[in-house]
């Protein structure tokens, strides 16, 4: 096939089999008429060429696809342009994918939706990581998924489709598994994917255009299916109601069943609604029928009582809640201070930083707190410079640092192991004394299960054999998890996943109990020898409450600190945050991972760097080395991305490699790849520095944020806590436990109202939960 460039795909080769990955990020993966084009015309070319027998059908690893694009109908209703499209395009995608005449994989990772769930069905043969998710969710809408299911109901039959569509309820790859919308289900995927090409590569071209046309026969989707499903989706998607349901999820965030969120200074829980009156037609409740009086209401809670108590006592702190640690000391000595006297848990951003200056840190920090107040220092994994991970420790040691947020840790090092093990001793009465404490950060159960089991033999070995630690220490640690706190990060800000904590929370804590269970862990306090934590997402009462309830055991919060009096960045930077919606962030390449892909959640809003960073991205997979850029593109990024030609660049960039890592400078020099990739890489370095300092191209600030910040924003919109000048890192976290833990007294009462009448939480009219909204906590009679 000729070398194929799309807009919102990419695409690539390998033998027989053809690789077209979605790539809209700045749209969630989702599905507009460019997308359903270009993937009919691969599918198209696919089908005619000589060699290619297999097409594998591939998103994001956060979303495989996430349906229709709601902008682009919000943004016609907006200008008064024709919101309808045509159906028949993705109708005729989806059967081209069924029966052309190749084989059609789709490999899933993360969340298909709507569309996506109908790209999926389509496809011959689904691999999914145990990471996807399925839903359908038109009918909150008020629209149906009418092209998706005549495909859907081929691979799950009837009852099951239409329980998708009618409940709009997400189901894990599991239960897709079982219904027969997955076909085969590991993590991770990629392997999986491997092993299937393998076999279905051997096939001729011949034999597969033959199998497919009798499948043609066998299964054919008639034209009637067709005219209905066109028919219906033209008549939802037409309807003024939905186009305005659409459009205000899409510009506000608010779904139909919800109200705006009102603009006041009242930040009280609200009060019940007034009971409804009976219909005339009801009969009068006779005396001995009334409802019991309700029990007394249960005392407030205290913020202090909120999550793990063993929490508070290992860390040294007055309250379950940390604030993660931010790089380059926007997580400042400040931050950690003011919260390590409030009785809370801060970590330092270590970052970014010379090890002189995180000596420095400490030294100020230590001075700062009062008498027998935590801290926390954040210990990063450097891949590229190893060498600064072992010295880290060993100046936390010196220190005598007792909390460390392990971060980036794709599995142990001997550095984290030598920082656990060389806390370890026993009191003089014989009981069991750990002293360093490491709560490890992560998004992937395969990550987190190397933190639950002891630290790994090898490295246990190696640092006996140096002397580092004692065989007591070594006995020791072969009894205990390498961490005793997992922070579960969700859709955060800066190097995430993009996970889904209603997902990822059960099945961490799922996996903590088995590996527990395995492990023979014993804790004579009842407790688990394990807490689980959540972080991401987490920047209102509400948000707090879900993680309590998912049963964290302690919350760290991030982006929501970013915006205060103490974060060490500029005041350009905390203007613009204080301002931010709960849209107004997105994925953007990482410039520390550049070259593998990994993404980072930025700041949109007022800045290009999303969209270039995307841009330079690109043209690294696009060319072999900076002399391959056409003139008007390599102006482009001197002009409007550098502010200076890219021999300049590389000036200062060589320079930076021959001080810091002299050893990779020649092997640099040798590939023209590397040396783009290294200039590119300047460029978020150079965003990341505007930022800090507040310089005047705030188009180009890289302010790693997720969509806490405006979830939080909204919510204290009118009060004392709106000017981020007002927002003092301990009165933040101060208020919101505050407020979660008034919110949890409030829910608790109702239910306990709810439980002394003997009636079931929710009304018999009305549907068990709410369609993707809240389940109702109290009922008025």
């Amino acid at each position: 096939m000729d070398r194929l460039t799309y807009s919102t795909l990419r695409v690539r080769e390998q033998g027989s089999v053809l690789f077209a990955r979605i790539h809209r990020p700045e749209a969630g993966n989702a599905i507009n008429a460019t997308l359903v084009h270009e993937l009919d015309d691969v599918f198209t070319r696919a089908a005619r060429a000589e060699h290619t027998t297999v097409v594998v059908l591939e998103g994001l690893p956060e979303v495989f696809c996430f349906g229709a694009d709601f902008g682009v109908i919000s943004d016609a209703a907006r200008t008064g342009r024709d919101t309808s499209f045509d159906p028949e395009p993705m109708f005729e995608l989806f059967r081209r994918m069924a029966y052309a005449d190749v084989l059609t994989v789709a490999h899933v990772r993360g969340k298909a939706n709507a569309g996506g769930v109908g790209l999926v069905a389509a496809c011959d043969v689904v691999i999914a990581d145990e990471s996807a998710t399925f839903s359908l969710s038109e009918l909150l809408f008020g629209l149906i998924p009418a092209v998706v299911l005549p495909y859907l109901i081929r691979r799950t039959g009837f009852q099951r489709a239409h329980y998708l569509a009618a409940t709009t309820q997400t189901i894990d790859a599991r239960q897709a598994h079982e219904w027969g919308l997955v076909d085969a289900l590991g993590t991770p995927s990629e392997a999986l994917l491997k092993r299937h090409l393998q076999r279905l590569g051997r096939l001729s071209k011949k034999g597969v255009a033959r199998y497919k046309a009798y499948l043609r026969e066998l299964s054919p989707l008639t034209e009637h299916t067709k005219d209905v499903a066109l028919a219906t989706n033209r008549r939802v998607f037409g309807d003024p109601d939905n186009v305005r349901a659409i459009r205000r999820y899409a510009e506000e965030g608010v779904f139909p069943w919800e109200s705006a969120t009102p603009d006041t200074t009242d930040t009280a829980a609200p009060s019940p609604s007034p009971s409804p009156q009976p219909s005339p037609s009801e009969p009068p409740v006779e005396p001995q029928h009334q409802r019991p009086t309700a029990p007394p209401q249960p005392p407030a809670l205290s913020p202090r009582a909120l999550g793990s108590p063993r929490f508070r006592a290992t860390h040294g702190v007055e309250y379950a809640y940390a604030a993660g640690a931010m790089y380059k000391g926007i997580a400042s000595v400040d931050l950690v201070t003011v919260l390590g006297n409030a009785g809370m848990l801060g970590f330092f951003g270590t970052g970014g930083l010379p090890l002189d200056e995180v000596d420095d840190a400490i030294t100020r920090i230590k001075k700062g707190l009062d008498p027998g107040r935590a801290f926390g220092m954040n210990l990063l994994n450097n891949p590229d410079d190893p060498g600064l991970e072992a010295r880290t420790v060993e100046l936390y040691l010196r220190h005598g640092v007792r909390s460390v947020e392990a971060s980036a840790y794709l599995r142990p090092t001997l550095p984290l192991v030598h920082y656990r093990l060389a806390g370890l001793g026993t009191d003089a009465e014989g009981r069991l004394r750990q002293d360093h404490h490491i709560i490890a950060k992560v998004s992937r159960t395969e990550v987190a299960e190397h933190f639950l089991r002891p630290a790994p033999a090898p490295l246990v070995r190696k640092l006996l054999d140096d002397g580092r630690i004692t065989p007591e220490q070594a006995a020791l640690g072969a009894r205990l998890p390498l961490a005793q706190d997992l922070c579960v990060e969700a859709d955060s800000a800066g190097h995430t996943d993009g996970g889904n904590a209603y997902v990822l929370m059960p099945a961490m804590r799922a996996l903590r109990d088995r590996v527990t269970r395995e492990q023979g862990y014993a804790d004579e306090s009842g407790e688990a020898a394990v807490r689980v934590g959540a972080a991401g997402g987490i920047g209102t009462p509400e948000a707090a409450l879900a993680a309590l309830t998912l049963g964290a055991d302690f919350l760290v919060t991030g982006s929501i600190n970013q915006c205060t009096v103490e974060a060490g960045t500029s005041d350009a930077v905390k203007d613009l945050l204080q301002g931010l919606g709960v849209h107004d962030t997105e994925y953007a390449p990482a410039g520390d991972m550049f070259e593998v892909g990994a993404r980072v959640q930025a700041v949109r809003k007022s800045t290009f760097f999303p969209a270039r960073a995307q841009k330079l991205y690109e043209l690294y997979v696009r060319h072999d080395s900076l002399d391959d850029l056409d003139p008007r593109t390599r102006a482009t990024l001197e002009n409007k991305y550098f502010k200076r030609s890219l021999d300049e660049v590389w000036q200062e960039t060589r320079a930076h490699l021959a001080r810091r890592f002299p050893e990779r400078l020649a092997e640099v020099e040798r590939s023209p790849k590397q040396k783009m990739a290294q200039v590119f890489r300047w460029y978020f370095v150079h965003s990341t520095r505007l930022a800090l300092r507040g310089a005047d191209q705030r188009v180009d600030y890289q302010i790693h944020c997720g969509p806490a910040l405006g979830a939080f924003n909204t919510w204290v919109r009118g009060t004392d806590l709106e000017p981020w000048r007002g927002r003092r890192v301990d009165a933040v976290a101060e208020r919101l436990l505050r407020e979660t833990a008034a919110l949890l007294t409030e829910r608790m009462a109702a239910y306990g109202a709810l439980a002394a009448g003997g009636t079931p939480p929710f009304p018999d009219t009305t549907p068990d939960t709410a369609p993707g909204g809240p389940a109702p906590l109290a009922t008025a009679e």
